[in-house]
């Protein structure tokens, strides 16, 4: 958002100040952001497996239901849809619907052009957003900051509460 207010002439016509978003701030975030979001795929990715393998036991699941669950994703262009939706809603944190999508080892070939379009729109709608609001954009910016951290916090919380009661369960099961 900062960069449409920052970066963008507020005397041009919309299609030309549409093109200097996409150019001047859709782009350059896009990329990097896409580039980013390698190191939390990757390793949930490389790591899920070894993990579950590891602890499913435990918090309740086994690396057969995720397999399970990836058949099902692949019978149509449902992964696609999520990936493309989730990370073009601002208040989604990309870093949770990367770690999804690594952990249930969604190709890199669907993965990558989804989360690239997805944060073209997301950069070019943020900086459309922050380029007519100008200055009252920090505001706007301050607040979607907040609600996505609280959606971290609370989309953690539920996986930690949902881990602490299989263990609960598997426990007594086990005693």
């Amino acid at each position: 958002m900062a960069g449409g207010a920052f970066l963008i002439d507020h005397h041009l016509p919309i299609f030309e100040t549409l093109w200097q978003i996409l150019q001047n701030v859709s782009l350059p975030y896009t990329i990097g952001a896409t580039i980013g979001t390698s190191l939390v795929f990757w390793t949930t990715y490389l790591g899920g497996k070894p993990l579950i393998d590891r602890f499913g036991k435990i918090i309740g699941i086994s690396w057969k239901l995720i397999e399970k669950i990836k058949l099902d994703f692949q019978k149509t262009v449902k992964d696609e849809l999520f990936i493309l939706i989730a990370c073009t809603i601002p208040i989604v944190p990309v870093s949770l619907v990367t770690a999804f999508c690594g952990g249930f080892r969604i190709s890199a070939k669907k993965f990558y052009p989804m989360v690239f379009l997805a944060l073209l729109i997301r950069a070019t709608l943020l900086g459309f957003i922050g380029f007519q609001m100008g200055e009252a954009f920090t505001d706007l910016a301050h607040g979607l900051d907040k609600i996505e951290s609280l959606m971290t916090v609370i989309g953690a919380g539920l996986i930690l509460g949902f881990l602490y009661l299989k263990r609960e369960k598997w426990i007594k099961n086990n005693q």
